[in-house]
């Protein structure tokens, strides 16, 4: 005969379902689910708010007064996330380590000092060139808005545009005159381009013990798990660094060859002006363009070389324009996908957020790092999310307090229609 399934019930003595649930403390309020869910999304805006307030008073009294240490420590990360997997390479042949960041350095510099030796000359005359020109271009450039305004019926005061453009006084004057007079600017990034290197040198020789030091620091039951987020966003950043490097540099090029072959002149130095403004993801050859049209429209008819002679004005404007179009697809279509990492994509709103805040709180070196910074924050809040959250919620039962005994599977219990007719009697009168 099958015995009856009966529920047993929880006797005086056992502990009941709050207790077990650690919900005797909560109070009849944060007992409910989405009382006690919002409570701890609150706690956590809130524990976000302090860390960020924490960190502004950090930077404002104690890492902004000694803020000229950082340029050469970003020079040195950069070049340490650039060279570290070639000394590592050569390490793991057998080479000590020492002696292959030594070979190293001795390799990347003789590339870099041939391209330069090769570049410099160009460079060179063609800046000495544009230092002299400078006044014509901007004699050039008021007659050409004194006349755009005529044609455009607006009245425009001539000697607030004299004003304007005469050296020493004018707004112009003065942006032209930050730009060539940057002798302290031109001995500071010397500075940062020599320590920066320099300081990577020791830290590229040392860095297996760097590591081994930081992972001691570390508790053991931890240390797999940080090990993991610290390979995660060493490698976004290291991808971004090599894989934007490169494009700027097949971007400059391209752009180089461009300007020479639509007869821009100058077209050297406004090459290399966009190789180096590219450095800055998505608005590079945005901000390259004020200088490129600026020499484009201020060129005179017949001052054009190259092999298509366009003759100056809005003409070669609009050449140079497509040309950096086309170096900006370069870029969007073949060089950022096969060259960054997938970690280190972002949306373009999010790049020009990050842009727009690095470059107002560190200027240019925040505009660098914007990028990289806001990739490797994405990188460790999408794992936190991955290891930390439960999503969707766990649902809560009805009555969390009542514990049943589990049923038995239904393959185990008798059916009353199958089997010999003789047992489905004896089961029935049972």
């Amino acid at each position: 005969m099958a015995l009856p399934i009966m529920a047993v019930g929880r006797s005086s003595h056992e502990p009941t379902g709050d207790v077990m649930d650690g919900n005797s403390d909560r109070g009849p309020f944060l007992s409910n689910p989405f009382v006690a869910r919002t409570a701890r999304w609150g706690l956590l805006a809130w524990s976000v708010i302090g860390l960020l307030i924490l960190v502004g008073v950090i930077y404002r009294y104690a890492l902004y007064p000694i803020r000229v240490v950082f340029p050469p420590l970003v020079v040195a990360l950069i070049v340490i996330y650039l060279l570290n997997p070639l000394v590592t390479g050569l390490q793991r042949h057998g080479l000590a380590r020492v002696w292959g960041t030594l070979l190293v350095y001795l390799v990347v510099l003789s590339v870099i000092g041939v391209a330069v030796a090769y570049a410099t000359g160009v460079v060179a005359h063609q800046v000495q060139q544009f230092v002299q020109t400078v006044p014509a271009l901007l004699d050039r450039a008021q007659s050409g808005l004194t006349a755009i305004s005529a044609r455009l019926g607006l009245h425009l005061d001539p000697k607030s545009v004299v004003q304007a453009f005469e050296p020493g006084h004018g707004g112009a004057s003065n942006f032209l005159a930050r730009i060539t007079s940057f002798t302290s600017g031109v001995v500071h990034l010397a500075f940062v381009l020599v320590l920066g290197p320099l300081i990577a040198f020791y830290l590229l020789v040392d860095l297996p013990k760097i590591r081994r030091g930081a992972e001691a620091l570390v508790p053991a039951e931890r240390r797999e798990e940080v090990g993991e987020l610290a390979g995660r966003v060493g490698l976004t950043v290291g991808g971004f660094f090599r894989g934007q490097l490169i494009a700027a540099i097949i971007m400059g090029l391209a752009s180089t060859l461009g300007f020479y072959i639509v007869g821009l002149p100058y077209f050297g130095l406004l090459g290399a002006l966009t190789g180096l403004f590219a450095l800055v993801p998505l608005i590079g050859t945005v901000i390259a363009a004020v200088p490129v049209l600026f020499v484009a429209l201020t060129t005179s008819h017949h001052n054009t070389a190259g092999l298509i002679r366009i003759s100056g004005g809005w003409k070669l404007a609009v050449a140079s324009a497509i040309v950096l179009l086309l170096v900006q697809q370069l870029d969007l279509r073949v060089l950022s996908p096969h060259l960054l990492s997938r970690g280190s994509r972002m949306h373009p709103v999010s790049v020009l957020l990050s842009l727009l805040v690095g470059g107002t709180l560190l200027g240019l070196w925040g505009m660098l790092l914007a990028v990289p910074v806001a990739a490797a924050v994405k990188v460790v809040m999408l794992f936190f999310w991955d290891t930390r959250a439960q999503w969707p919620p766990r649902a809560p039962s009805a009555d969390p307090a009542v514990v049943m005994q589990p049923e038995e599977p239904p393959q185990s219990r008798p059916r009353p229609d199958t089997g010999p007719p003789e047992l489905r009697a004896v089961e029935a009168k049972g």
